[in-house]
């Protein structure tokens, strides 16, 4: 097995990118997005073209994530390592922030109005902050980078690469969660899914009423909640 996360997530890809990977639901705005293994390395591959052309992004650096439970999360994790730089609990050099604007970055502040298919702020943003939705559709689907991580890189804080790859469980199922994939908890679950072959239902906003239904519909093994 890989010790570094673009290169594992990679192997994902190879070995059944079709396959649904996260399929993300918002039960209030009743949005539903499939991406398989495939269509999210297109989406971490123009994000981080993004993060490294348009924001100067460079090996060493932090990037903090202020987003809900999304799956623009997922991917701003996993373009973030392949950009050789970490994840922060902490301000970042740079942040990802949604439509509340509750974090900020040191050099730059990005932000996503959380609409299907990662659309622009409808209106203008505030001084200092990037619209996502409206930069990230002019980048390649295909990333190169030029300083790529290793083991010993750090992924999260003071984890490396090989930490959070040797601490996860491997996860095969398909699990059905509503917390965020990127904190330290998050991140275990889904470094586990990528290195197991498994695949998330992400809902946010759960309507309890739905879940019987949707456990059923999306043919959820497991279902971990909070």
């Amino acid at each position: 097995m890989s010790r570094v996360l673009p290169d594992l997530f990679a192997a994902a890809v190879r070995r059944d990118g079709g396959a649904p990977f996260l399929t993300y639901y918002d039960d209030t705005s009743g949005e539903r997005i499939e991406l398989s293994a495939v269509t999210t390395a297109n989406w971490v591959a123009k994000t981080a073209n993004l993060l490294v052309d348009e924001y100067d992004l460079e090996t060493g650096e932090t990037v903090a994530i202020g987003l809900p439970p999304h799956w623009l999360g997922v991917v701003w994790a996993i373009s973030t390592w392949s950009a050789g730089a970490s994840l922060t609990s902490k301000t970042g050099d740079l942040a990802i922030t949604g439509p509340d604007f509750n974090v900020r970055g040191n050099r730059e502040t990005v932000a996503s109005a959380l609409l299907p298919l990662g659309g622009r702020f409808r209106e203008p943003l505030p001084d200092g902050i990037q619209d996502y939705g409206a930069e990230v559709y002019n980048h390649p689907d295909v990333f190169v980078p030029f300083d790529p991580p290793t083991p010993t890189t750090p992924a999260y804080d003071e984890l490396t690469h090989d930490d959070l790859i040797g601490t996860a469980e491997s996860v095969s199922d398909r699990i059905l969660v509503t917390r965020t994939l990127t904190d330290r908890q998050g991140l275990g679950l889904l470094v586990g899914v990528i290195s197991g072959g498994g695949s998330i239902v992400l809902c946010r906003n759960l309507d309890p009423s739905k879940l019987e239904r949707r456990t059923a519909d999306e043919k959820v093994d497991r279902v971990l909640e909070g």
